[in-house]
């Protein structure tokens, strides 16, 4: 296990979490603004980190397409539908749950992540539709039996056909591509054993690119603000993770190592929590102070999702392997 990932994850499901607090406290008017809408790039975070995983995982001269496809969907799936079912339970009982900031939500297109502009039950569910299409992309390279520089070739020229040819098939072109091939990117530096100044060096570089691109340029799309950033956090963990051993022994190394474990159960769970504890928390205290109820809502949110980890995520994905040995 690589140490740095881990607490990565745990860190970007923190992230996500944050964010979405942050969005209830303005719609509460516990604040007037969106504030710390920082907390958006634990998703590229998850993606850079799946470009790096999906990669060392696969990356056996033995392993078999349908079998990984296989695995990603009952590693996926069982938890989704389990909270998708109850969304779906909520939206035909009270539909002013089911996304409350409005838009159309679609039923099908929910439970088989079908990309779409509409909303899914569970909203969260948009990230799993570009796992899942990454999933596929690594299974053509695989099938080609090509190696993870054409895997990188194509995660990085996709994209590209956005600006060319702008269309309403936008999905299968979208910048997010940039952020798994920047794990992808870090998985072959990785692997191969590249000179530890060269890959800092390429990291100082791509850290001058950024301030160049976000304060000469002014640029500001969403792989320029939050995909560089999270792919130099990410490079550096995995450069300094042989000095996280220290780390690991401590109290915060091992809630963070517990944090990622738990991540998947948190990012689909805590949508839930937040509308549940959100209401308790306006019942006994009304409007109260920013922090606390951020801090509230946060803390109750890992709470659940490590609950849910523990008993749900894990008998369902035992339970389903079990159906499909």
């Amino acid at each position: 296990m690589i140490n740095s990932i881990q607490y990565l994850r745990g860190i970007a499901a923190i992230l996500v979490v944050y964010y979405h607090s942050t969005i209830k406290a303005v719609q509460n008017n516990i604040t007037d603004a969106s504030i710390f809408n920082v907390g958006e790039s634990g998703v590229d975070l998850f993606f850079i980190i799946s470009g790096f995983i999906i990669c060392f995982v696969t990356d056996n001269k033995n392993f078999k397409v349908l079998n990984f496809l296989k695995s990603r969907v009952l590693r996926i799936i069982p938890l989704y539908w389990f909270f998708t079912l109850i969304a779906l339970i909520a939206y035909f009982l009270v539909p002013t749950m089911v996304n409350s900031s409005g838009g159309k939500t679609l039923i099908l297109e929910s439970f088989f992540l079908i990309p779409t502009e509409s909303k899914y039950l569970i909203q969260n569910g948009w990230t799993l539709s570009y796992e899942f299409y990454f999933y596929l992309i690594c299974s053509f390279i695989l099938v080609c039996r090509l190696n993870k520089i054409w895997l990188l070739t194509l995660l990085c020229l996709l994209p590209l056909i956005s600006y060319l040819h702008p269309s309403s098939i936008y999905f299968f072109f979208d910048q997010f591509l940039l952020e798994f091939a920047m794990g992808t990117l870090s998985y072959i530096a990785y692997h191969k054993k590249v000179n530890s100044y060269l890959q800092i060096s390429c990291l100082l570089a791509v850290l001058v690119l950024f301030l160049l691109l976000v304060n000469v340029a002014g640029l500001s799309n969403r792989f320029i603000i939050y995909g560089l950033p999270m792919w130099l956090i990410f490079h550096i963990g995995l450069l300094i993770n042989n000095k996280l051993n220290v780390f690991e022994l401590s109290i915060l190394g091992k809630l963070l190592h517990n944090l990622g474990n738990s991540s998947y159960s948190l990012y689909l769970s805590h949508t839930f929590t937040l509308v549940v504890f959100n209401k308790i928390y306006l019942y006994f205290f009304g409007a109260g102070e920013l922090f606390s109820y951020l801090l509230y809502l946060v803390v109750s949110s890992l709470i659940v999702g490590h609950l849910v980890f523990i008993y749900i995520e894990t008998n369902l994905n035992k339970y389903a392997k079990s159906l499909f040995k």
